[in-house]
């Protein structure tokens, strides 16, 4: 299991379509955790700290339920292909939970500091969800 910091939860309700909210966090698929990634860079640029902070909050929340929901198709995949995916996704939780800490205490100082995290972080999944795509959905015959 990924470790997620304790102070993630939420009461969000899951669309069909964008994914799932069960007893154990919310379901949501690659294209619905770039649609979080896009809201909180949205909030980043307005300067709005508090919504910056809720977003993030909810994108690791999301992001690490959805890591432990595709650790049972990584066990298909040779152990260096898991490998590298794990620590994309190990490298994205932890920008995303920098991104977290940076809200709380230093947006405010310095906004364009937050405005660069939360670029990288959308970088970053990016990447991550078309690897990923690729590896455990796409597989190349």
């Amino acid at each position: 299991m990924t470790e997620v910091p304790a102070r993630c939860q939420y009461h969000h309700v899951g669309r069909p379509d964008r994914g799932r909210l069960t007893g154990d966090g919310l379901h949501l698929h690659h294209e619905a955790l770039l649609t979080v990634a896009r809201k909180i860079q949205a909030a980043a640029d307005d300067g709005d700290a508090q919504r910056l902070e809720q977003a993030a909050d909810l994108f690791v929340d999301a992001l690490a339920t959805h890591v432990d929901d595709e650790a049972g198709a990584m066990t298909k995949l040779s152990p260096a292909e898991a490998r590298i995916l794990r620590r994309g996704q190990v490298r994205l939780l932890a920008f995303a939970t920098e991104l977290i800490r940076e809200a709380t205490h230093g947006c405010s100082e310095s906004p364009r500091r937050c405005v660069n995290r939360t670029e990288e972080v959308l970088a970053l999944l990016t990447l991550q969800a078309k690897d990923e795509r690729l590896a455990l959905h796409d597989p190349v015959a």
